[in-house]
């Protein structure tokens, strides 16, 4: 499989800037005490302000790779030597930004990279207001808290740009239940980077033929006994687990690092009847692992899902909403996944109940009341895949039907009725995740180009 989009690190060029004088002077721009302004004092103290950019960087998120720090000093001509730019353009193409700390270094903006000023006053606010004017992407960070926000938006943007999606597709253009998908996914490539691969539905049930039971048993077994409430045909649910496999394994050839799959066109081939098996836990699976997975070759939902994950770092539910009341928003679909408090947390407690009456396709049943944040973030892109809409509510219970979709979540929004009638320009399935992440994301939509509507 590709690298996962979640494992990828933003390579960083950290670079001090520091401003020391060929002798002492005193004048309208420099004033102080003669011994702490000779050459050999201020080069005393860039050594000692590389040290310490040194030691605060140890801070930095561990979503960056930092290459080596360079000293970039300069006297009063305000010219950089040759050698410190040979430092600086060595590994040029695998740097996501420059990070300035310490003074401004004079021309860096010729090589056109983005540019994290960490600097709190003027120096930093004055060369990103410069660099942005000439169209060089710059950031403004006052302290490490600026520096790791920035860095995590910057790394969602790359990630997203990383993520090349396995769509398993019956053709049809669109499919059959999503009118509003976005029909050109080279629109999302041209956009923000985010590449799909389309083949056909039925390709895949030849990697499931080669699943055997010995590999799929382990993995179902620890689903089953996990569980509180098994309601599924246990010799049949393997099945669900070998199509997973075999997502897995198309992914590996294919070289994808995300996944999603018709529905409609794939249950009326009647395959799943004939195979005994639905693709919801697939989805559920591979959410938990990091792999966005979306249902029904919807980009627009899967697109959303990928920012969503990259920026909570935590798996994303995806399904259909209707409105209850003007204040209650019910959203109902088969794909939670367990670590929807986040990666690394507790697994939530679930029921592993059927898809259908005859007992095949499992289902987990996830109780959204068990979310550690008081909000839940909701949101999909546009068919234009220019536009992502926005919601926030709480979840105030969860309901579960023996049959089809399942778990039901009901949802407390300021005027549910608003939201629905917002989504009239976007399209029914909605990404949710725990948390509030609506300021991330308008943060996030600034840095990489998509407009905002809060429903």
């Amino acid at each position: 499989m590709k690298q996962k989009a979640m494992d990828m690190k933003l390579v960083v060029r950290p670079i001090v800037g520091c401003l020391t004088h060929s002798h002492f002077w005193e004048g309208p721009c420099r004033a102080g005490r003669r011994e702490n302004m000779t050459t050999e004092a201020e080069n005393a103290q860039a050594e000692k302000t590389f040290a310490k950019m040194q030691e605060t960087l140890k801070d930095i998120t561990p979503e960056v790779e930092l290459l080596p720090m360079i000293d970039a000093r300069y006297d009063e001509k305000f010219v950089v030597e040759r050698p410190v730019y040979e430092k600086i353009e060595e590994d040029m193409d695998k740097v996501d930004f420059f990070l300035c700390m310490g003074w401004r270094i004079p021309k860096l903006e010729r090589y056109r990279k983005p540019v994290v000023i960490m600097q709190n006053g003027n120096e930093g606010i004055d060369f990103a207001a410069y660099c942005r004017n000439i169209g060089v992407e710059a950031y403004v960070a006052m302290d490490m808290q600026d520096l790791n926000e920035i860095a995590h938006l910057l790394w969602v943007r790359k990630a997203v740009a990383n993520t090349r999606v396995l769509c398993l597709t019956a053709g049809s253009q669109p499919t059959f239940g999503i009118q509003s998908l976005i029909r050109d996914p080279e629109v999302l490539r041209q956009r923000y980077g985010l590449e799909v691969i389309k083949l056909p539905f039925y390709d895949i049930f030849k990697y499931m033929d080669q699943i055997t039971d010995e590999e799929a048993r382990p993995i179902a077994d620890e689903i089953i006994n996990g569980s509180n409430d098994t309601k599924v045909n246990t010799d049949w649910f393997i099945n669900d687990i070998k199509y997973y496999l075999a997502a897995k394994k198309m992914m590996d050839v294919y070289d994808c690092n995300s996944f999603t799959t018709t529905c409609h066109e794939l249950c009326t081939s009647e395959i799943p009847q004939e195979r005994k098996f639905t693709p919801c836990v697939c989805h559920s699976l591979l959410k938990d692992e990091g792999i966005p997975s979306g249902c029904e070759e919807d980009l627009n939902a899967l697109m959303a899902m990928c920012i969503m994950q990259y920026l909570g770092n935590r798996p994303a539910f995806m399904g259909n909403p209707s409105h209850e009341t003007d204040e209650l928003l019910k959203i109902h679909h088969a794909v939670p996944a367990l670590c929807m408090n986040g990666y690394g947390t507790r697994k939530m407690n679930y029921k592993l109940w059927a898809f259908t009456g005859q007992g095949f396709g499992g289902k987990l049943q996830v109780d959204f009341t068990e979310n550690d944040s008081d909000y839940i973030t909701l949101g999909r892109f546009n068919p234009a895949g220019d536009t992502m809409v926005l919601g926030k509510g709480k979840v105030l219970r969860s309901e579960y039907d023996e049959v089809y979709c399942s778990p039901y979540y009901y949802i407390q929004m300021e005027d549910a009725r608003h939201y629905m009638h917002s989504l009239a320009s976007f399209g029914h399935h909605q990404v949710l995740i725990f948390g509030d992440y609506t300021k991330k994301i308008k943060e996030l939509a600034e840095i990489m180009h998509f407009n905002i509507v809060e429903g």
